[in-house]
């Protein structure tokens, strides 16, 4: 039977100016996507100078992906291009300039990593740089020494963490949270737990050479498992290293957008008997 108690602490989820319009259609067509792209990539810079601004507060960072998105929006209706397809345009190139600054995030391979040596560091964590390098210092798990069930975090940490949270606890149950996973007694495979139902979301489970910097990982693909859309449309994987005993630190991503390297920051903590 599973542990009542919980291993970690509970949380609730951590101006381009125009004049008059032009009138041809083709011109209008060749200054859409440069304006959109500028628009976008102006709102995001705005959108993190306020977020990172004096009272910003902490977390206020990731949320300012909601803050790009509605800038660019908002100024391309002020500049008389409020369209379906501008303000889809404007949503897409928004979410393609997060992306990037997602990317950006995981800091260069010189990043020095933090010391931390227990689930307690790694929730302490403030920068995704710090995160990634640590993940980047540290080993593989011993081949099979991972098996048993595990209680999982999301690391609020990058510009998209928002989202993340979003999409894992809402829509990949679905409707129930993540909690964790659970592998099987030989380690070959296993499922995502969620506080509600069964285990499922299903993966393989092996050690791979890691798609972001090919050293040895701890390697969860969904498409191995037969998952349809999370694993062989979207290609989910998630990729994990050994931080402590009993503690892993994992980079989720999928395919669909970027892949590990846009990656969504996790911790795992081997619940107790």
């Amino acid at each position: 039977a599973r542990p009542s108690t919980r291993i970690l602490p509970s949380v609730q989820d951590s101006e381009v100016a125009h004049d008059t319009p032009p009138t041809s259609g083709t011109y209008m067509r060749r200054l859409l996507v440069p304006t959109v792209l500028i628009v976008a990539a102006e709102s995001l810079t705005e959108a993190s100078q306020i977020a990172t601004g004096p009272g910003a507060g902490t977390g206020a960072y990731e949320r300012s992906s909601l803050t790009a998105t509605c800038l660019a929006a908002a100024r391309l209706r002020g500049g008389g291009l409020s369209t379906a397809g501008t303000t889809v345009a404007a949503l897409v190139a928004s979410l393609g300039a997060l992306i990037a600054l997602n990317i950006a995030q995981n800091g260069g391979t010189s990043h020095p990593p933090p010391s931390c040596s227990d689930a307690a560091g790694l929730l302490a964590l403030t920068s995704k740089a710090d995160a990634v390098a640590l993940w980047r210092a540290s080993p593989a798990p011993t081949i099979g020494g991972w098996s048993g069930e595990w209680e999982g975090r999301l690391l609020p940490l990058g510009v998209l963490a928002p989202v993340s949270a979003l999409i894992t606890h809402n829509l990949f149950g679905p409707a129930s949270r993540w909690s964790g996973k659970a592998f099987s007694a030989d380690g070959g495979s296993g499922a995502n737990l969620f506080e509600r139902g069964p285990p499922r979301r299903a993966f393989r489970a092996s050690v791979a050479p890691s798609t972001l910097d090919g050293r040895p990982v701890l390697s969860l693909d969904y498409a191995a498992a037969g998952e349809p859309l999370w694993g062989t449309v979207l290609g989910m994987r998630d990729e994990l290293r050994e931080v402590a005993p009993g503690v892993l630190l994992g980079l989720g991503g999928m395919r669909a957008s970027g892949g590990v390297r846009n990656a969504a920051p996790f911790v795992l903590v081997r619940k107790t008997a």
